[in-house]
């Protein structure tokens, strides 16, 4: 070999080796590189991703509606009350054979079409409550894929108090649809739903050893307090109850304006909110704020303060009953027809009474157009606004149907005026309030999970809306109602209530009928309650809505609400 090819070699090799360095050296980099990486991943991100791994062997399951609560006065719970167990089925992961539905139906009591039926046909989270007595540790509640048993806070009760106030939340998207869930669903919704995390196999079957964890979302609630007294919430509507009523029970504070209580009947049931839209019933009608109704012979409290508005010598006027009234053509009579009337008699009488003819005549003498006006300013025809959307404002005469012979109607309370038993309430609060009207409202504040004020509610201002002399002549006129007219059946509170009684003609799909009504207060020394009774075909307000205001007193006053 040469020495140039000698000198050549040597050179190649020297080439060689550099590259061997350089691959060698760039091997070391990459391999540096790669241990960097997989100590950031293993290491220093190590929580991060063990985390996002466990995700995907997890199922968020829902503990509560992710509302906030509504509460009375006294923050005493109106709704998330109970916690019951509850089966969880997934659609999407839950396998629809006759095996799985049939044990569904054991846990559950629910029929086994129905629970078919509905699983097959959604695509959300479905609910079911559980028997009592079933066994958690069940190996086949563990293993059944897509079905989790667990506890949670449950919005409503089954016969839970309030519940046309509270309203109801639609089931799949948790949004208020009616009620205090409604109008308010802004405040209610924005709140963390609390939740538990389940693990799960890649079947989506329980991992009976991982358990569940609770998830760390802040607690942020924002809750309603009512004005609602639980308590006498509870009197109402057993009362009402206990008579086998249809129709409305307001109660409120005289010298607040709060209202303490309010029931609609007949009653419905929020879980299942689907069968009550398909239904024909009435039962989803708050009655107390939206099905304005003839007042009846409750207007003469409007008739009479028109009167004494305009002259206080109408106290003196005396007035002759014969049983019945002539206007134009038409034959009204009075509630002593069958006797031959009522004969002569006074303001004070004809009201404790209810004589219609004495109305009647006083009707014309004062006109029909003022005794609207009248009704107008006592808060007719306008809604009260206490903040529920439902609330209907009813209606009063006007125009053409103010002339002539419409004085009759009007005297005696039918026709053309419709009223909501919570107008009527508010009348009768301001009138117990010697004239001075301090505005209903039933949302007090928001509040916090530690029941701090976040919110006040906002209340309108008081009015003299009436003058208090012509105030304390109703107060007394109210008295002898029920201590020598209509109202008697109120037995041993007579000496300590106030009020007047109505029956209303109507006409319900095309069937002619009565209603009920009584709308009063006590103690009469010094008011603080204002009560007002409508009942749905009860007929007679003296028979029928008298009682059951006597009833709610009696229970009120023995808790103390003296």
């Amino acid at each position: 070999m040469s020495r140039l090819e000698r000198k050549r070699n040597k050179e190649k090799k020297e080439v060689n080796i550099k590259k061997l360095l350089f691959i060698q050296m760039v091997s070391f980099v990459i391999l540096l590189g790669l241990a960097g990486r997989l100590f950031y991943l293993q290491v220093i991100n190590h929580d991060f991703y063990s985390t996002q791994v466990l995700k995907q062997r997890q199922i968020s399951i829902p503990v509560d509606s992710g509302r906030g609560k509504i509460f009375d006065r006294n923050l005493i719970p109106l709704t998330d009350r109970t916690e019951e167990k509850i089966a969880m089925i997934y659609p999407q992961y839950f396998n629809l054979n006759k095996n799985n539905v049939l044990f569904l139906e054991e846990i559950t009591g629910i029929e086994y079409s129905k629970l078919y039926n509905k699983i097959k046909i959604s695509n959300n989270i479905l609910e079911f409550s559980v028997k009592n007595n079933v066994d958690l540790e069940d190996n086949r509640i563990i293993n059944t894929r897509g079905l989790f048993v667990v506890d949670k806070k449950i919005r409503y009760e089954d016969n839970g108090l309030l519940t046309h106030v509270i309203g109801y939340i639609n089931e799949v998207d948790f949004k208020g649809m009616s009620g205090i869930e409604g109008v308010m669903d802004g405040v209610l919704s924005a709140n963390t739903k609390r939740s538990l995390i389940a693990t799960v196999d890649g079947r989506k079957n329980f991992l009976p050893g991982e358990g569940y964890a609770v998830s760390a979302d802040k607690d942020e609630s924002q809750n309603i307090r009512l004005t609602i007294d639980y308590h006498i919430q509870k009197i109402i509507e057993e009362t009402i109850d206990e008579s086998n009523s249809e129709g409305a029970v307001i109660v409120s504070n005289i010298e607040t304006g709060e209202i303490l209580g309010m029931v609609s009947r007949p009653n419905f049931d929020p879980n299942d909110i689907y069968y009550h839209l398909n239904n024909e019933g009435d039962e989803l009608y708050n009655k107390a704020i939206q099905m304005p109704v003839s007042p009846g012979s409750i207007f003469k409290i409007v008739v009479a303060l028109e009167a004494l508005n305009q002259d206080f010598s109408y106290e003196d006027e005396i007035f002759n009953c014969e049983g019945y009234e002539m206007v134009g053509n038409t034959k009204i009579k009075c509630s002593s027809y069958k006797s031959g009337g009522h004969g002569e008699l006074t303001l004070d009488r004809a009201f404790s009474t209810s004589c219609n003819s004495a109305f009647i005549q006083l009707a014309e003498m004062l006109g029909a157009n003022n005794i609207i006006n009248m009704a107008e300013k006592l808060g007719f025809n306008n809604i009260v606004d206490i903040g529920l959307q439902e609330e209907k404002s009813g209606n009063l005469p006007k125009g053409d149907e103010l002339l002539g012979p419409a004085y009759g109607n009007i005297a005696i309370g039918q026709g053309e005026i419709l009223v909501t038993p919570l107008q009527v309430n508010q009348m009768t609060q301001l009138i117990a309030n010697n004239g001075l009207k301090k505005p209903l409202y039933i949302m007090e504040d928001i509040v916090d999970s530690s029941y701090n004020t976040l919110k006040k509610s906002t209340r309108g201002n008081a009015e003299q809306v009436i003058d208090s002399e012509s105030s304390k002549v109703l107060q007394n006129w109210m008295e002898k109602v029920m201590k020598e007219g209509t109202g008697k059946r109120v037995n041993e509170f007579k000496d300590i209530t106030a009020g007047k009684t109505g029956s209303a003609e109507s006409v319900e799909k095309g069937l002619e009928v009565v209603h009920a009504w009584f709308t009063g207060y006590y103690p009469t020394n010094s008011p603080k309650y204002a009560i007002t009774v409508f009942i749905q075909k009860g007929r007679s307000g003296g028979g029928v809505a008298v009682p059951i205001f006597r009833n709610i007193v009696e229970k009120m006053t023995n808790l103390g609400y003296k």
